[in-house]
């Protein structure tokens, strides 16, 4: 099993903790990837940018900049992911679209993207109504989080119109197991099982490949009130980013275990190749890395899964609402981290 254990204390990796539009901070960082040398894509959104930071270097290099609806542009960019073969993927939040960025670690500011999925707001299956998360599947499937549609859309390549895969089509909230309320980050393993943190409804589901329903994989109880981010290691073990911390699901268990706490308006997360955990930290303008310090079983380092592998989230109707429901759930009292199952 997973048994990565990760310091408490961070280290700033892009952003000084200001709000601004230097090329020193950022300003509502939603989410990031990064590359195999260790550089990260933050998306910068409410200075609508693509802001690149190189490994180790805290001043920034935006490669998309500008708000609007041209391909060289982006509106509050949110969801991150970046593929094996280094292709960055963005949600365009208030474009109601997902962009696609080729080769990305070789691109020059200000660089033009290509419309993947979306484009145009509505409940149709060629719109969005605020995509949030945002996964790829190994045959280059875009996978999105519609939240104001209460449904996750799956878009073929070159596709115009998108195809449901988790929720009800007409974008109906619930509870049921066919049903979703605001999901938010979204993960495709290898064997094509979706996981949706379904954050309404304060789970994580799983919807295997062709299901017309989820099943609860994470969340008993209300435990992790409003999950806006989610990932899976190579063990099967799910990762939730919910309110005050990170939390760890072993398989077969609903009930998880902090593994990394804070008290801080989060969004999205990424692991690089080791293991490390980096957070974006909306609230503080930063974004925070969490690094290894051992693990809890003494067997070596667990395997997780390439940073390129690992999805992304954000995109608001109603941003104010979104931020006090995280802020809401956030937990004041860390759980026991020595806790095993």
């Amino acid at each position: 099993a997973s048994c990565l254990v990760w310091n408490q204390n961070p280290i700033t990796v892009a952003g000084n903790g200001t709000a601004g539009n230097s090329m020193r901070s950022l300003n509502g960082p939603w989410d990031l990837s990064i590359d195999t040398n260790l550089n990260l894509y933050v998306s910068d959104g409410y200075n609508n940018r693509i802001i690149k930071f190189s490994n180790g270097n805290l001043v920034g290099i935006p490669l998309v900049s500008g708000v609007g609806n041209d391909l060289n542009q982006v509106s509050n960019p949110s969801g991150s992911i970046m593929d094996a073969n280094g292709n960055l993927y963005i949600s365009d939040m208030f474009n109601n679209r997902i962009m696609k960025y080729v080769n990305i670690s070789s691109a020059s500011p200000f660089i033009i993207g290509q419309v993947v999925a979306g484009g145009s707001i509505g409940s149709n299956y060629n719109q969005q109504q605020t995509s949030w998360g945002v996964a790829v599947d190994a045959l280059g499937n875009v996978f999105v989080s519609d939240y104001g549609n209460n449904r996750v859309m799956k878009w073929t390549l070159r596709s115009t119109n998108g195809t449901l895969v988790a929720g009800i089509g007409n974008g109906t909230a619930g509870n049921g197991t066919n049903q979703l309320s605001c999901p938010l980050g979204i993960y495709v393993d290898q064997s094509m099982a979706l996981y949706i943190a379904d954050a309404r409804n304060g789970r994580i589901q799983k919807w295997l490949f062709g299901a017309s329903t989820g099943t609860t994989v994470g969340g008993a109880n209300g435990q992790i009130g409003f999950p806006t981010d989610v990932s899976v290691d190579n063990y099967g073990t799910i990762y939730a980013l919910s309110g005050g911390g990170l939390y760890r699901f072993y398989p077969g268990s609903t009930w998880g275990t902090i593994v990394i706490s804070f008290y801080a308006t989060t969004f999205g997360f990424k692991f690089d190749s080791v293991g490390n955990a980096y957070i974006a930290d909306y609230g503080s303008n930063v974004i925070s890395k969490y690094t290894v310090n051992g693990t809890s079983c003494g067997t070596g380092m667990a395997s997780i899964r390439a940073a390129s592998s690992k999805l992304a989230s954000m995109a608001v109707p109603n941003l104010q609402e979104i931020l006090e429901a995280v802020k809401g759930k956030a937990r004041l009292k860390s759980l026991d981290l020595t806790t095993s199952h």
